[in-house]
């Protein structure tokens, strides 16, 4: 049995430790080999019972600064590290002159001197701050309470026409708006897409692109707001650049006449691209290098389609049928049919619910839980319009329904979610709609946008939502 301090044919004093805690000079007469077991067996014994001073410091553990704000993290690596602003387009127009590279701090200057450009400095941030009364009162509608939609009335207010710098002579198929800029376009079968930017004052004229021999049926932004898809019935489509302001068409699929691109839906996630084909072909791209990913087959020809989720779209179209495919496995999900509908001609999506247009004029509002069971019931019927739906539009919020057909004159109505009821003041018998062909709300549901068959892009306010 090995002891320490412990020699053969000897016995040593054992030393008590006193006041700090050190190893005995015995142990420096033992055995290189006894030591190095000892130490594989309990580790450095020393670095646990060497005591430390307990003498107490001057100086403080930490200290609270209560002077001028200062940034919270400053990384000096981050500051000198050089940027090539040529590697991505959101970065080429920060450019220079010639110069491609610049360091993190410049950078940070730029960009902060980009976003005073576009948004300028917030009046509140110069005013004195020791009355905060004052400062809410500055925020002016901002501060009262708008967080559900009441029922009832809604104030809606008209605005200049969208594209009265540069009207239409036919009509308008496409309108929408930019979801992270205050900027719109308008597309139709002109051939040309005009970009706008949104005030509701002057909602200057930014940009024309024509498309030589290309009636634009379906114009959507991405995502990522960086492009704008056309479609047509052309056997191709093109994208266009936002930041290049160029165009660039796509080549259909070779040998594959039944995938056509008149119509189709973007996924919210900006992954996929689906197109409505020929014969309940649904074809399902990817939204990033437009290559074909994926082709399903409804049971009847489709009408129609809308992205759920991530991973579910939505099919639906002649006989009323509608599935629900999982794109994971490509397999469907669920098969329901409308209720009371011989042809599904439009369908849209919010959060909470899901509505199905018909060629009766009916829209048949679901629980979106609800339309995973075969036998699916609607949460309402909307029975106002009677003619064939063409446009159903959820806002951001899923507060406000729109839909509209293009058959009769002033056919559009905005439906209440919260109360199951249509708007009862607008549009009034005097709003100059004629036959709406499109509809889109704003990001934020501050505008709705009205195309119609005149070339007339209208604007209208919704006071209650206060922010673009």
């Amino acid at each position: 049995m090995l002891r320490r301090g412990v020699s053969s044919g000897s016995k040593k004093k054992v030393i008590i430790p006193t006041e700090t805690y050190s190893i005995s000079s015995a142990q420096q007469d033992a055995p290189p080999d006894t030591e190095q077991l000892e130490n594989e067996l309990f580790g450095d014994i020393e670095q646990h019972f060497v005591k430390t001073s307990t003498k107490p410091s001057d100086e403080p553990l930490f200290v609270i600064d209560r002077g001028s704000k200062r940034p919270v993290w400053s990384d000096d690596e981050e500051q000198e590290c050089e940027i090539s602003l040529g590697e991505k387009k959101i970065t080429k127009k920060l450019r220079t002159g010639e110069q491609d590279t610049i360091t993190g701090k410049q950078l940070e200057d730029k960009l902060r001197s980009q976003f005073k450009k576009i948004h300028g400095t917030p009046a509140w941030t110069t005013r004195d701050k020791t009355s905060q009364s004052s400062i809410l009162a500055s925020t002016g509608q901002m501060t009262q309470p708008s967080r559900f939609l009441p029922s009832g009335k809604l104030s809606v207010t008209r605005c200049k026409n969208l594209n009265s710098r540069k009207s239409a002579k036919c009509v308008v198929k496409v309108l929408q708006f930019h979801p992270g800029a205050t900027i719109g376009f308008v597309a139709g079968y002109t051939k040309s897409l005009d970009l706008f930017e949104v005030d509701g004052e002057n909602n200057k004229h930014l940009h024309r692109h024509h498309f030589v021999n290309f009636p634009i049926d379906c114009a959507k932004f991405t995502a990522d707001g960086n492009e704008v898809i056309l479609g047509s019935k052309r056997p191709h489509f093109f994208t266009f650049d936002l930041h290049k302001c160029t165009a660039i068409k796509m080549a259909g699929i070779r040998n594959r006449p039944e995938i056509h691109y008149k119509n189709f839906e973007l996924s919210k996630d900006g992954e996929y691209l689906g197109f409505q084909g020929h014969e309940g072909l649904f074809s399902v791209f990817s939204a990033k290098d437009k290559q074909l990913v994926k082709c399903i087959n409804h049971r009847t020809r489709i009408n129609c389609s809308s992205f759920l989720t991530d991973n579910i779209v939505l099919t639906a179209g002649q006989g009323g049928f509608c599935s629900l495919w999982d794109m994971r496995t490509w397999k469907t999900i669920s098969d329901f049919q409308d209720e009371g509908a011989l042809h599904i001609t439009s369908v849209d999506h919010s959060s909470r619910h899901i509505a199905i247009g018909s060629d009766s004029g009916v829209v048949n509002l679901y629980q979106k839980d609800d339309i995973y069971k075969s036998s699916s019931k609607p949460l309402r019927a909307i029975m106002n319009l009677t003619t064939e739906i063409d446009n159903t539009v959820f806002n951001s919020s899923g507060e406000l329904l729109a839909i509209s057909s293009k058959d009769l004159k002033h056919s559009l109505r905005l439906f209440n979610t919260n109360s199951l009821q249509c708007v009862p003041n607008w549009p009034t018998s005097n709003t100059p709609l004629a036959h709406v062909t499109s509809l889109h709300f704003s990001p934020n549901s501050g505008y709705i946008g009205v195309g119609n068959t005149k070339g007339k892009a209208l604007l209208y306010r919704l006071t209650h939502f206060h922010s673009f």
